[in-house]
C-alpha cells in the first residue's frame, strides 16, 4: 500500500508501560472493527508492548501487518525517542513469513550475520558487533525477544540513522513473530527479526512520515 488509510491511531508511550498486552490488543481489534484498518505507534519502553499486542492481534484475529517501520519521535519530556510504527488491516498485502524464508535462503553464514540483542549486553558492544558483521557482509540480521525488542529497535536506528556505520545502511525487512520461552517452553513470547542491508536509504518511509504527521502534538 502506498499509504495508510484513515482510521484509528493507537499510540502507546513510556507512560503506558503498565498496560497489559491484552489492553493494547483490545484497542487494536476495536479499531479494526470500526474502520477495517488501524495504525499503531509504540515509543520508548513501550515498543515491546506494542509489538506483542500486534503479534497477538494477528494470531487471534483476521488482522495483518501491511506496513511497519521505525523512526524517532520528539517528546517534550524525554527528548528524541525511538518508536515503531505499524499499519494493520484485514487484507494481507505481504506474506512476511515467506519473505523471511526467501531472504534467508540467499544469506550464507547466517550465524555470523546474526546479532542477538539482550538487556545484559551494553549498547556499545552491540553496535560494535553489528559494525563488524556489516564489514564482512552486505546484509545482517538483528534478533531479540521480549523486552529486548526495545533495545533491538534502538540499535537498528543507531545503525541506520545514527551515522555510525562506514557505509549507508537501511532496514530491508522487519518480522514480528512468536517463539517458545527458554525457561518455560510451554509459554510463547514475541520476538523480532530486523534485516539491515548496506546501500539502502536510511530515510524514514513515506508511511512513517505520514503517520508521524498525523500524531497529536
Amino acid at each position: 500500500m502506498s499509504g495508510a488509510s484513515s482510521g484509528k491511531i493507537v499510540v502507546v508511550g513510556p507512560a503506558n508501560v503498565s498496560l497489559k498486552i491484552s489492553d493494547v490488543t483490545e484497542e487494536i481489534i476495536s479499531g479494526i472493527m470500526d474502520d477495517g484498518v488501524v495504525d499503531v505507534v509504540g515509543a520508548g519502553d513501550a515498543m515491546f508492548l506494542v509489538c506483542s499486542a500486534i503479534n497477538l492481534s494477528c494470531e487471534i484475529a483476521k488482522i495483518y501487518i501491511n506496513q511497519i517501520g521505525f523512526g524517532y519521535l520528539e517528546d517534550k519530556h524525554l527528548g528524541k525517542t525511538a518508536a515503531i510504527f505499524a499499519h494493520l488491516a484485514q487484507q494481507e498485502s505481504a506474506d512476511f513469513e515467506k519473505l523471511v524464508a526467501e531472504e534467508e535462503k540467499v544469506m550464507d553464514n547466517i550465524g555470523d550475520r546474526t546479532v542477538s540483542v539482550g538487556h545484559e549486553i551494553p549498547v556499545e558492544k552491540l553496535v560494535t558487533r553489528s559494525l563488524m558483521a556489516l564489514a564482512r557482509f552486505d546484509e545482517i540480521k538483528l534478533i531479540a525477544a521480549g523486552g529486548s525488542i526495545n533495545e533491538a529497535v534502538s540499535l537498528a536506528l543507531r545503525l541506520t540513522v545514527g551515522q555510525i556505520s562506514k557505509d549507508p545502511v537501511g532496514i530491508k525487512l522487519i518480522y514480528i513473530y512468536s517463539i517458545n520461552m527458554r525457561n518455560d517452553p510451554a509459554k510463547r513470547i514475541s520476538a523480532i527479526s530486523i534485516y539491515l542491508q548496506k546501500g539502502i536509504t536510511a530515510e524514514p518511509t513515506d508511511f512513517v512520515k505520514k503517520l508521524k504527521s498525523e500524531l497529536p502534538a
